[in-house]
C-alpha cells in the first residue's frame, strides 16, 4: 500500500481587532454549520473526533467546547468559559429590533443548552457567573416555544443536581411577576407570567422544601408601596397565583399580601388626616372633599396652577398664605387620590381572588374544605396583622366578605372576638393580652354585628346577651372590690335610677377621676359601648311586639324586649358612667334610639355629663389651651390616650368609599335605617340642649359615617371551636 501523504495544515490568520469583535467573531466560527467549521478548531477546543464521512457532528463539538470551557476554569483559564457564559446572555433591551435579536438569540443558544445540559452535574458554586447568567436570561420572552421548553428544561435539570441553586433561580423568577406593567400587551404578559408559574411550580414539586427561598425572593421582589397601581396590582395576583400550587408558602404568601395591602390602607388614612387638618386652614375648613375634575384623574393642571400660584408676588402676605396652603392642599388631594385608587384596585383583586376560591360545588351547593381551610387561615392572619392596626380603615373587609360566604364563617369570627375580650375578671398573670387589643376586639365585634346584613337576628341576641352579661359580671366584681373598704363601698355601689337622673346624692367623676378609670376599666368601657352601638342598628331584632309579631315601625310604644337586654340598664346607670366614657356620637344615638323605641330614657345622664365635663375642664389642665373634654381626660399616659381614642373613633366595618371593591360589599352591607318615628317634642325639651333636634340631626349624621375619620364623599373616588362560644 502507498503510503499516505500528509498535507500540512497551515495555521488561520485572523486581522487584528477589538476584544469584543474577537470574541463574537469566534463565537460565530463555534455556532458555524459543521461544514463551515474549519480544520483547525481554535486551541481551546479539543479536536473532535471526524465521522466515518469526515464530518464533525455539530453537537459532539459544542459539547466538547463546554466541557472543555468548563475543565479549564479549574486550570485557571477562563477565556473560553467567558466565551461560554456570553452565548447565554440576553437581554430584551438590548437591541432596538426586540423581535429580531429574540429570534436571533433562539435560533443560536437552542444547540448550546443541548450542550450544556449534558454537563450540569460539574455545575457548582465555582460556575456562579454562568449558571446566574443562565437564570437570569430573558428567555421567558422568547416567542419561540421550543427555545421556552428547552430553556426551562435545562433550569429544572441544574435545579435538581445543585439544590443550592434554589434561592437564585427563585429570585429570577420573581421578577418577572411585574411585568405588562409598562403597557404590554396583555396576551404577551399573560404568556410570560405563565411560563414562569410552570417553571416555578415544576421546582417546587422537585423540590417541595424550596418554600422559603420562594417566600424570600417575593419579598425581595415585591413593589414599593409608590410604584405604578398596575406592577402592583399584577405583582399581587402572581403572588395569590402561586398559593393556588404550592400550598406549603399559602400562610406567608398571604401575609406579605395582606402587610403590603393594609401599609397602603393606613397611608391613606394618614393623607385624609392631613388634608383635613389643612382644609381647616383653608377658607372652606371642611371635610375633605374632592372635587369634580379631581375625581375625574385630571388633576394635574389644578396642581401644576397651585404650584405657580404657590411662587407668585409675595407682598400681599395673606394672598402668599392663602395660595400656600391652597398648594398643599392640591398635591395633597392628588397624592391622596392616586393612594386610594391603588388601595381600591389591590383590595378588589384579593377580593376576586376570594371570590374565585369560595365557589360552591354545582351539585352540592357547599362550599369546597379547601374555602374553610382558607377561611380560618385569614382570620389568623387578621389577628396577627390587621386587628393590631389601629389606623386600618378597609382591609378588613377581606374577612367581612369572606365571613357572608357560610353562617358558620360568622359565627367563628365572632366567637373569636368574643374569645380576644376576654374574662370580666382575670389577674395581670393569667391575662396576657392588652386593653388595647380587648378594645379592638370588641369595636371589631359590634361593628361587624351593626354592618352585616348577612348576620341573624338569633346571633345578634346571642352577641348582644354575651356582652350584658360580661358587663354585668364586671359590674360585680368592681362592687365585690369595693365592698372590702366600709369607705369605698358607697362610692363604687352602683347609682339608683333618681341619682342618674340628676337627682340627690348624683355625682359624676372629675376629670383627674376619670384618667385613672379610663384605663382601669377600659375594657368595660369598650364593651358597654358595643352593646350600645349593635342596638342603634340592630334594635329591630331584639325587640318584638306584644304578640310576638314583627316590629312595625310607625307602632313602637308596646314593644316587648328579648331576655338577652335584661341588665342592660345596670349598666348604662352604673357608678362607672359608661355613657361619659363612649364616644359621644354613640352615646348621643343610643339615647335617641332607646327614646324613641321606649326601651330607656338617658338624656338626663348625657346632661349631667356634660355640665360636669363644662365645670370638670374649666379646672382642669390643658383647659386654658382650649383642648374638648376628652382630649384633657385622655391627657394622661400613651396608653390612656390611645384607648381612648379607641373609643371615640375605631368602627372599623364603616361605610366602604372604595368604588370597586364596594361592588363586592354593598349586597351584604347594612346601611344606617331612621326610627320610624321621630322623637317627641317633650323628650327633647327633656334632654336639654343635647337633645334639640338640630344636634340629634347632626349625631344620626355620625352615626352613619362614623369613622376614625369622616368619610369621603363616594362621588370623590372613580366548622370551628370558637363558635360554641355563642
Amino acid at each position: 500500500m502507498p503510503a499516505t501523504k500528509h498535507t500540512a495544515v497551515k495555521p488561520i490568520v485572523k486581522p487584528a481587532m477589538s476584544h469584543t469583535a474577537s470574541a463574537e467573531a469566534d463565537l460565530a466560527l463555534l455556532t458555524a454549520t459543521p461544514a463551515a467549521v474549519p480544520a483547525a478548531v481554535p486551541a481551546a477546543v479539543p479536536a473532535a473526533s471526524s465521522t466515518g464521512t469526515g464530518v464533525v457532528s455539530k453537537q459532539v463539538f459544542l459539547r466538547k467546547f463546554v466541557e472543555n470551557a468548563l475543565r479549564q476554569v479549574k486550570e485557571g483559564s477562563i477565556d473560553e468559559y467567558r466565551k461560554l457564559v456570553q452565548v447565554f446572555a440576553f437581554s430584551r433591551h438590548a437591541s432596538p429590533n426586540a423581535a429580531a435579536a429574540e429570534a436571533k438569540y433562539a435560533e443560536s443558544v437552542v444547540p448550546w443548552i443541548s450542550a450544556l445540559s449534558e454537563n450540569v452535574s460539574v455545575l457548582d458554586i465555582t460556575y456562579r457567573e454562568l449558571v446566574q447568567t443562565v437564570l437570569g436570561s430573558d428567555w421567558v420572552v422568547v416567542a419561540d416555544d421550543r427555545l421556552v421548553h428547552r430553556y426551562t428544561t435545562l433550569v429544572l435539570q441544574i435545579i435538581s443536581a445543585h439544590p443550592e441553586w434554589v434561592p437564585q433561580a427563585m429570585h429570577a423568577m420573581a421578577r418577572w411577576f411585574s411585568f405588562g406593567a409598562r403597557g404590554r400587551d396583555a396576551a404577551e404578559a399573560g404568556r410570560v407570567h405563565g411560563r414562569v408559574h410552570v417553571l416555578v411550580q415544576e421546582i417546587y414539586r422537585a423540590i417541595p422544601t424550596c418554600g422559603s427561598s420562594l417566600v424570600a425572593a417575593l419579598s425581595d421582589a415585591w413593589p414599593f408601596k409608590a410604584a405604578k397601581t398596575n406592577m402592583q396590582v399584577l405583582f399581587v395576583r402572581n403572588a395569590l397565583k402561586i398559593i393556588e400550587y404550592a400550598a406549603g408558602v399559602r400562610r406567608e404568601v398571604l401575609r406579605l399580601v395582606l402587610n403590603h395591602v393594609i401599609q397602603i390602607d393606613v397611608e391613606v388614612q394618614i393623607e385624609l388626616e392631613d388634608l383635613e387638618s389643612d382644609s381647616e386652614q383653608g377658607e372652606d375648613g371642611g371635610v375633605f372633599e374632592l372635587d369634580e375634575e379631581l375625581a375625574s384623574g385630571n388633576a394635574s393642571n389644578d396642581n401644576s396652577s397651585a404650584v405657580d400660584d404657590s411662587g407668585s408676588d409675595d407682598s400681599d402676605s395673606d394672598d402668599s398664605d392663602s395660595d400656600s396652603i391652597a398648594s398643599g392642599m392640591g398635591r395633597a388631594r392628588f397624592n391622596a387620590k392616586k393612594t386610594v385608587g391603588r388601595l381600591d384596585a389591590l383590595l378588589s383583586t384579593l377580593l376576586a381572588w376570594l371570590e374565585q376560591q369560595c365557589q360552591p360545588d354545582p351539585h352540592t351547593g357547599e362550599l369546597p374544605e379547601a374555602a374553610s381551610r382558607l377561611f380560618l387561615l385569614f382570620l389568623d392572619l387578621f389577628g396577627a396583622i390587621v386587628l393590631p392596626t389601629f389606623k386600618s380603615r378597609y382591609t378588613q373587609f377581606v374577612v367581612f366578605y369572606f365571613c357572608a360566604k357560610h353562617p358558620e364563617y360568622s359565627d367563628v369570627f365572632l366567637g373569636t372576638m368574643v374569645g380576644n375580650i376576654g374574662e370580666p375578671v382575670r389577674s395581670a398573670a393569667q391575662d396576657r393580652a392588652s386593653s388595647m387589643a380587648k378594645v379592638a376586639a370588641a369595636a371589631y365585634l359590634s361593628s361587624f354585628v351593626a354592618r352585616a346584613k348577612f348576620v341573624a337576628g338569633s346571633i345578634v341576641r346571642n352577641v348582644v346577651g354575651v356582652l350584658v352579661q360580661w358587663a354585668n359580671a364586671y359590674l360585680d366584681w368592681v362592687e365585690e372590690q369595693a365592698s372590702h373598704s366600709d369607705s369605698a363601698q358607697k362610692k363604687m355601689r352602683a347609682r339608683t335610677y333618681s341619682q342618674a337622673l340628676g337627682g340627690a346624692g348624683a355625682q359624676t367623676a372629675p376629670v383627674a377621676q376619670l384618667q385613672v378609670e379610663m384605663e382601669r376599666h377600659a375594657v368595660f368601657f369598650a364593651v358597654t359601648q358595643a352593646v350600645l352601638y349593635m342596638f342603634c342598628f340592630r334594635w329591630r331584632d331584639l325587640a318584638q311586639t306584644q304578640d310576638g309579631g314583627a316590629v312595625v315601625e310607625s307602632e313602637l310604644d308596646d314593644l316587648r324586649w328579648c331576655a338577652e337586654l335584661d341588665g342592660l340598664q345596670r349598666v348604662v346607670f352604673s357608678r362607672l358612667n359608661p355613657l361619659r366614657a363612649c364616644a359621644p356620637a354613640v352615646a348621643q344615638q343610643f339615647a335617641s334610639v332607646a327614646s324613641q323605641t321606649n326601651f330607656m330614657f338617658c338624656y338626663a345622664v348625657l346632661q349631667q355629663n356634660r355640665r360636669s365635663n363644662i365645670g370638670d375642664a374649666a379646672g382642669a389642665p390643658g383647659a386654658k389651651a382650649g383642648l374638648p373634654i376628652q382630649s384633657i381626660a385622655a391627657a394622661g399616659s400613651a396608653e390612656q390616650q390611645m384607648l381612648q381614642a379607641r373609643l371615640d373613633s375605631f368602627f372599623p366595618f364603616d361605610p366602604m368609599a372604595l368604588p370597586v371593591s364596594r361592588q363586592f360589599i354593598d349586597s351584604i352591607y347594612l346601611e344606617w335605617q331612621e326610627v320610624g318615628d321621630a322623637v317627641s317634642d317633650e323628650e327633647s325639651d327633656g334632654a336639654g340642649d343635647e337633645g334639640t333636634p338640630e344636634d340629634e340631626a347632626g349625631m344620626v349624621d355620625q352615626i352613619v359615617g362614623m369613622s376614625i375619620s369622616p368619610i369621603t364623599p363616594l362621588s370623590a373616588f372613580p366548622g370551628h371551636s370558637y363558635g360554641s362560644q355563642l
